[in-house]
């Protein structure tokens, strides 16, 4: 046996008899809930109990009782807020595997698991009806006399870039995500994560992600997401219920029944009614922080919203939506916070009556499980594609006048805002027009920046050598001037 157990996230465990044969899954309630109730007699069968907020979790549940099989039964309990159980059981019961770790690993062990180990499903059921039935189980032994510990693939380092504020925009939340995930796989600097996780995480510091185009009616489930319309609909239910249970919060009571002085509030309402009586009031706020439980720990369990604040505003006949969030887990959490923030976002548009507009969702620590780091990279290197967007800041046609370089910029629709002249000669290029263009900050994406750049090369080249010059088209022979 190996004398390390377990051997993955043991900061985040609860640990009973090394040599119990019940391990405990806790989906999205916290450990404590249960592992409170756990009795002499039980601590000498429980070995471990632990939550497993995502699919991608049970790897490592798996990893952990290859490490040392004696763990002859799984329960799984609490409050499932994103189809994590039906994905275990489909493993457990069915034998299909799913996600990069299964898909790679060798069957007969996935086979030998599922022989050893009975999961059994209590999720709902009430933390001390689960431990009278943990009561009940019967003893035994090892499911495998040999033990096994599965080759982990380690994540590229990261290259250096900015510190502070990273900006993406895209028209659904799948192609959002997408380059969410590229960026931290690219420049995510590596810290270490608090004690109570352990480990160690790839952070980047205040990213700002705007979402234009997702519509909740009929919402784009890209192939590369790791939860489905029923997940989504079971994330719903989770984030927007009023009601924490045993819960140590969830962030519909925060929105919905906000606790001041003994009075539950509705601060969604109270926002709706702030933004019909004046769309542009900067006082529609709802906040999700509670200082007198968030700073100081009065009531068990202990975790605190890492969404922290929520606000909303009219522009030009349209309702925008701003989030914060203090933390965010960009692979395990982001996609399913921003498709529930777009959902508000749209009742409360029709609550108003007003179009849909952006949505912008910053996360102060945005972050991924170092553990999860491969796995993100590999859905970034199979989905190499990066998604083109139109520039917000409009447009900019390039022409060529004799031996002038003409830049118009315009609005989308077409409407030139202004025209930038440049003449080229054998001493004179396009430093200064570019110049120009950059202290007028006509331009707000890198791609746009990138275009732009090697079409004024083109245009360049074509006053120099007498060549026709059209954007975006290939360039016609003439002769060089002086010829």
């Amino acid at each position: 046996m190996d004398s390390k157990w377990p051997k993955y996230y043991s900061q985040r465990l609860w640990l009973g008899n090394p040599d119990g044969c019940v391990g405990v899954m806790t989906l999205w309630t916290p450990v404590d809930i249960f592992s409170s109730l756990v009795s002499k007699n039980l601590s000498k069968k429980i070995s471990v109990i632990g939550q497993l907020h995502t699919k991608r979790g049970f790897e490592f549940v798996f990893r952990n009782i290859w490490v040392r099989p004696r763990i002859r039964y799984l329960i799984m309990c609490g409050q499932d807020g994103c189809g994590t159980g039906d994905y275990v059981i489909e493993l457990m019961k069915l034998g299909k595997v799913q996600g990069s770790f299964f898909e790679e690993v060798d069957k007969k062990y996935i086979d030998e698991f599922r022989k050893g180990v009975e999961l059994i499903d209590l999720r709902g059921k009430p933390a001390d009806e689960v431990m009278k039935i943990i009561e009940k189980l019967e003893y035994k032994g090892v499911f495998s006399k040999k033990t096994k510990i599965f080759a982990q693939a380690k994540a590229k380092e990261a290259r250096p870039s900015e510190t502070l504020v990273f900006r993406l925009e895209a028209k659904t939340i799948g192609e959002a995500w997408l380059q969410v995930l590229k960026l931290i796989s690219q420049f995510g600097r590596k810290v270490p994560r608090i004690h109570v996780y352990g480990g160690f995480e790839r952070m980047l510091l205040n990213m700002a992600v705007v979402i234009s185009g997702e519509d909740m009616a009929k919402p784009k489930i890209w192939h590369y997401f790791q939860f489905n319309k029923d997940d989504l609909k079971a994330y719903f239910k989770n984030f927007f219920t009023p009601k924490r249970g045993e819960e140590a919060y969830t962030y519909g009571e925060r929105m919905f029944a906000y606790e001041v002085a003994g009075k539950k509030i509705d601060q969604v309402t109270l926002m709706v009614k702030k933004m019909r009586s004046f769309e542009y009031n900067k006082g529609a706020v709802v906040t999700l922080w509670q200082p007198e439980i968030d700073n100081f720990p009065v009531r068990k369990p202990w975790r605190t919203p890492c969404l922290s604040l929520v606000q909303g505003i009219c522009l030009e006949g349209k309702f925008m939506l701003t989030a914060y969030f203090r933390s965010n887990d960009m692979y395990g959490a982001w996609p399913q916070n921003a498709f529930a923030l777009r959902k508000l976002q749209t009742e409360i548009a029709k609550k108003i009556n007003k179009k849909m507009g952006d949505l912008t969702i910053i996360s102060s620590c945005a972050f991924v499980d170092e553990a999860d780091m491969v796995e993100v990279q590999s859905i970034v290197d199979k989905n190499k594609k990066m998604f083109s967007e139109f520039d917000p800041r409009g447009n900019l046609i390039i022409e060529v006048e004799g031996k002038e370089l003409v830049v118009k910029h315009t609005t989308p629709s077409g409407e030139v805002i202004k025209e930038y002249r440049q003449k080229i000669g054998s001493k004179t290029g396009v430093a200064d027009l570019v110049e120009k263009l950059i202290s007028d900050n006509v331009i707000s994406r890198v791609d746009h920046g990138i275009s732009i750049g090697i079409q004024l090369a083109r245009a360049e080249m074509a006053v120099k050598f007498g060549l026709k010059f059209e954007q975006d088209k290939e360039m016609k022979g003439g002769a060089p001037v002086g010829r």
